[in-house]
């Protein structure tokens, strides 16, 4: 019998590849900041499957996702270390690439976030058996 969190957890990692195909394609047509963005929720929405997963349902704020992933995952020993800091390092992007008008992107920026954020999704992959 499936728990309640498999079904949250398999909409959480639908988000999470819609996310990471929507940042290929922000990166492909020169939308950097964009793509930075949504390669961010990739990994957003993957960390968010992952927790669901492990028993957390509810997070309430990117910060908290930061928190929380980093104490049932990386603690714990679930994930590496590199992986709580890809997340940390994703949500700051996110945060100038959404807020910082005056910042400018290169394709280059744009490639490594997508980059990035397939790796992430392809690590999680592993822990979720989709």
């Amino acid at each position: 019998m499936a728990t309640p969190l498999v079904p949250l957890a398999l909409a959480e990692w639908q988000r999470a590849q819609e996310a990471l195909g929507a940042a290929v394609v922000c990166r492909d047509n020169g939308y950097y900041a964009d793509a930075i963005s949504r390669a961010y929720y990739a990994i957003n929405h993957a960390a968010k499957a992952a927790l669901a997963l492990r028993g957390v349902a509810k997070i309430t704020s990117h910060d908290a996702l930061n928190r929380i992933f980093g104490h049932e995952l990386v603690i714990k020993n679930r994930v590496e270390r590199e992986w709580g800091a890809a997340l940390k390092q994703a949500m700051i992007k996110r945060i100038r690439a959404d807020y910082h008008a005056t910042d400018v992107f290169t394709r280059a920026d744009a490639a490594d976030a997508v980059d990035r954020a397939a790796a992430f999704l392809n690590r999680i992959h592993s822990l979720l058996g989709v």
